[in-house]
């Protein structure tokens, strides 16, 4: 009955209310606090993540610019190398021009003096002409006054021929000591083809003769050629005979 009593008491019935609006207050605080907070982790653990995601992406840049700094002082060094191997270069064809501009004047110079040369060499063949026309005129036989012959003596080569030892015909040149076949022919070639114009032609201009021929002419000795042939040509058969043994045995 005292249960029932309390029961019906009004401020019982107050308080038993007041009682369960606040525990029910408590418990939907606790409840939600409890939602807060785990919203609150979720969205810490977002913004961790997104943390998470910046440092990496910090760290990328970071490594981007590193390779970015790496890439223009590697760029700064072939410049570097560019502009020295562009300087050298520049160097290089200066070098160039001034040699062939130099190489250019010296052309000119040589081609000056080439120029020179061949004038002198003009001059020196128009002397030569004029030498070998007066070597031609030279050459020419002078008119000389011979002795009487006997020409019976002359045209019996025969005799002649067993007083010298050998064949003899009229004007062989290769009668006179030093004349062999192909000299002889040589000096028919120039005019001199009988013992008289052999006898007419002086030793110097038969040596000048020998030394434009070359080769073994060049060692001959024609001094005593135009002697002999006067005497073949005046039939001096044995005055020649005896000459040519003194050649001979002088040799």
């Amino acid at each position: 009955m005292l249960f029932l009593n309390i029961l019906d008491n009004e401020t019982f019935l107050i308080a038993a209310e007041m009682l369960f609006i606040v525990t029910g207050s408590m418990l939907l605080g606790i409840l939600l606090a409890y939602y807060y907070w785990g919203g609150n982790k979720t969205i810490a653990a977002d913004l961790t993540s997104a943390l998470d995601q910046e440092k990496k992406n910090a760290e990328d840049l970071r490594d981007q610019v590193r390779e970015i700094s790496e890439l223009r002082s590697q760029a700064q060094t072939d410049i570097h190398e560019l502009t020295l191997k562009s300087n050298s270069q520049i160097k290089t064809i200066y070098d160039q021009q001034q040699y062939i501009f130099s190489h250019e004047t010296e052309h000119k110079n040589q081609k000056a003096v080439i120029d020179g040369l061949n004038s002198t060499i003009d001059t020196y063949q128009q002397r030569i002409r004029v030498i070998e026309e007066e070597l031609e005129k030279a050459r020419a036989p002078e008119p000389k006054t011979k002795k009487p012959t006997i020409p019976a003596i002359r045209a019996n080569y025969e005799h002649v021929s067993k007083l010298l030892g050998r064949q003899v015909t009229e004007n062989d040149l290769t009668l006179i000591v030093g004349i062999g076949p192909k000299t002889s022919t040589l000096l028919q070639a120039n005019g001199i083809d009988d013992w008289d114009k052999l006898a007419a032609a002086s030793a110097k201009v038969l040596k000048v003769l020998l030394l434009e021929a070359g080769g073994v002419y060049k060692s001959l000795d024609p001094t005593h050629w135009p002697k002999q042939a006067s005497m073949a040509a005046q039939g001096e058969w044995r005055k020649l005979r005896v000459f040519q043994e003194t050649l001979r045995k002088s040799d």
